[in-house]
């Protein structure tokens, strides 16, 4: 009984922990809420491809800026680099990246860096046309 006891005092935090971690959202909360999640579909991500890395650069159309200047919701091309096909989603920003410029409609090359805890952040942006990033360089 006391076995029983210990483990279950241990299972109840560590459930919760996991749930919570499992609920966890990153970049501002406000526009987390006001995002169509139903636009943020990550099943074309290639976790199985050898070029599955940690960074990578594409080009797309900016959706949407968070209300801080620390959120971007992006329609963008496959990321080569990272194995992630073309879709809509929303990306944290690094702490360099100034967005002040930047507003819905913007044709943009962008950089991203996978963080530790799984998210992609964009590490750089600029305008562009088309598929052209050699802004990034």
């Amino acid at each position: 009984m006391k076995l029983r006891n210990a483990i279950a005092t241990l299972a109840i935090p560590l459930a919760l922990a996991l749930t919570l971690a499992a609920c966890g959202k990153s970049g501002s909360p406000d526009a987390m809420d006001d995002m169509d999640h139903s636009t943020m579909d990550h099943s074309g991500m290639d976790m199985t491809s050898p070029a599955s890395g940690d960074t990578g650069m594409t080009t797309g159309t900016i959706r949407s800026v968070g209300e801080n200047g620390d959120f971007l919701t992006i329609a963008h091309e496959r990321i080569e680099g990272v194995g992630m096909d073309a879709m809509t989603m929303g990306f944290d920003i690094m702490s360099s990246v100034d967005l002040s410029d930047y507003e819905s409609g913007d044709r943009v090359a962008f950089a991203v860096k996978k963080g530790r805890d799984g998210s992609y952040r964009i590490t750089a942006i600029c305008e562009t046309t088309g598929t052209d990033m050699s802004c990034l360089n």
